[in-house]
Parts: C-alpha cells; structure tokens; sequence
C-alpha cells in the first residue's frame, strides 16, 4: 500500500487500518518504518498506533523495536476477556460497599443511637409545669446538687418552698451547694434567708456576678431558663452527661470565685466606709457601657438600687457626674 487517501482528511480508524494491512503485509517491522511506508505524519501515526492498541490488534514483534498485527478474532477474545475482569473488579468493589454500608447501618449506627438516647433536652411551658418539674428534678438527685442565682429572691412563698426542699434533700444525705449573686446579701430579708439556708446545711457562697440562674443535679442533669433575662419565663431540663459537662464546668468556675456567706457580713454601704464587691461590679459594668436597665438584671436588683448605688458610688468618689466618676475610678484603681 503506497499511501493514506486524504480525501477531507483521515481519521484515527481509516489511520489505524492502514497500519494493521501494513502490519499484515510486511510481518513484524518497526512503527516508525510502518508509518513512513504510507507516508503518514508523526500526529497520524500517534492516531493510529492508539487505535490499534486499544483493539489489542498489536503486540510486540520479533525484537523490541518492532510490533506485530493480532487476529482480530484474537483480539476481541482478550478485550472481552479484559472487560470481564474489570466486572469482576466492580463487583468486588460494590461488595466491598455493601459490607461497609452494612458494617454503618448494624453496627455503628446503632451505637450513635445509644448515645443519642442518653442525651434530652426538655422545655418547661408555665408555672404549674415548671413546679411540677422541678419537685421531680429534685426526687431523682442522690448524691449532689449545685444552684446560683443571680437574683432578685421570688416572692416568700416560693423561698419557704425552696428552703423545705433543700432541707428535704440534705436529710437524704445529698451536698447542697448554693451561689447568690452579691446583691442578695443586700437586705434584711435576703440576708434572712441566706441565713437559713446555712442553718440547714446549704453551703452557701456570694459571687460579684452571676450569670444565669443554674440548677444541676448529680452532674448529669441541669435546669436552665430559656431566656436568662427573664428568669420567670420558660425553663428548659438537659439530661446527658454530654451536654451537662460545660454546665458542671461553668459552676465549678463561679464557686470558686465565690466567697463563702457570713451572717456577719455588711450588707449594705456605709457612707463613711469603703465601697462594697456589689458598687466595684457596678462601676466596672458602667465603665463597659451598660444601661441601668442591664446593670439592673446583671447584678438581679431594681434599676431604684442601681441608681441608689451609682449616687453612693458618686458621693464615695466625690464626683459631680458619672463620666466624672468614671475618670476618678480609674485613677484610683478601682475598675
């Protein structure tokens, strides 16, 4: 065959059949000398070299430098033999997927589910429910509860409750810790009530500033509100020691940055001493830019006793204007 016919250009097949006649014709002989016999251009003959080797119409010849035509009849036993190993190797992966896909569903799955199970969270929609909820809270602590409260105190009737409870549970020999914000040790009847609740048995200590009111019961249960900013609204129950491990962790830090509750301590600012922890909160959370009102559910007062606290903080200082305070403060080092 002296030549390719190029009529519009050849293709890769028309390429590929001239160099397999070739290849017939001549016997083994050397690509490159195949290829210049009919007069083909480097890009063709790469064509056509390719298409034959994907057919498996080529093999290696007499000598490493030459190649060798295969009868097609030939060539289609090893393609159809080289398309049954790779089923064979797509069924193998598939099965490979089907037992993994098992091994998740059966084994794993199930696992994660359990996990899950142990892990609630509960919403506690009014007053009767919330009171009902947490006497059942209560019934199931054995061993230890920890509570703060940033305050203000709920009303006596709810404190004469609470306080019959937590004696309830230290006579079934449970630890009962309690953390009230500075503010509680304020007033006479606050100060009453911590006081009783020492007297039976609640370790009680006073903190600058508490966060949020935070029952937790054997380090695996915990009562939070929904909204900390309305203490009276919704609560939410977390079960699961998973969930309730920052609440436990959160606690631990505010007890012992707390200070043990004395009878004996001031409760409130004497014009002629120093400032109270409750007044050094009030300046710093002024100096931060907080309204009154926010200062106010911080520390769980009255905005009545946030102003009554920032004019006794201004006389202290014997300022004539909060931004005047606020420059005495910090040259004094007091915030």
């Amino acid at each position: 065959m002296a030549g390719v016919v190029r009529s519009g250009g050849a293709d890769a097949e028309d390429i590929g059949l001239a160099l397999y006649q070739t290849l017939r014709t001549n016997g083994s002989i050397a690509p490159e000398k195949a290829a210049a016999g009919i007069g083909l251009t480097d890009a063709e003959a790469r064509a056509g070299w390719s298409e034959l080797r994907e057919l498996g119409l080529i093999r290696a010849g007499r000598v490493p430098e030459e190649v060798d035509s295969v009868e097609p009849d030939t060539a289609l036993i090893g393609l159809l033999a080289r398309q049954r190993e790779a089923l064979q190797a797509q069924r193998d992966e598939l099965s490979s997927i089907v037992r993994a896909a098992e091994s998740l569903m059966e084994r794993y799955r199930p696992a994660v589910l359990r996990d899950a199970a142990e892990i609630e969270v509960e919403l506690l929609i009014g007053e009767n429910r919330k009171r009902q909820s947490i006497g059942d809270f209560n019934a199931r602590i054995t061993e230890s509860t920890g509570s703060m409260h940033p305050g203000p105190l709920p009303p006596a009737e709810v404190l004469v409750h609470s306080l019959a409870a937590d004696s309830a549970l230290i006579e079934r020999g449970v630890k009962v810790r309690a953390v009230y914000g500075q503010s509680i040790n304020s007033a006479p009847r606050q100060r009453k009530y911590l006081t009783e609740l020492s007297a039976v048995g609640v370790e009680v200590r006073l903190a600058t500033q508490v966060p949020f009111d935070l029952l937790i019961a054997d380090s695996h249960s915990a009562l939070v509100s929904a909204n900390p900013d309305n203490p009276s609204g919704p609560a939410v129950i977390v079960r699961g020691a998973a969930l309730v491990r920052s609440y436990v962790a959160l606690y631990e830090d505010c007890w012992l940055r707390a200070v043990p509750y004395s009878a004996k301590s001031a409760g409130s600012f004497d014009s002629g001493g120093e400032l109270t922890e409750q007044h050094r909160t009030t300046m710093r959370l002024l100096a931060n830019g907080l309204t009154d009102e926010r200062i106010a559910r911080k520390l769980g007062v009255s905005l009545r006793t946030v102003s009554r606290l920032v004019s006794e903080i201004m006389r202290y200082l014997q300022a004539d204007s909060r931004f005047q305070a606020g420059v005495l403060a910090a040259a004094h080092g007091l915030i």
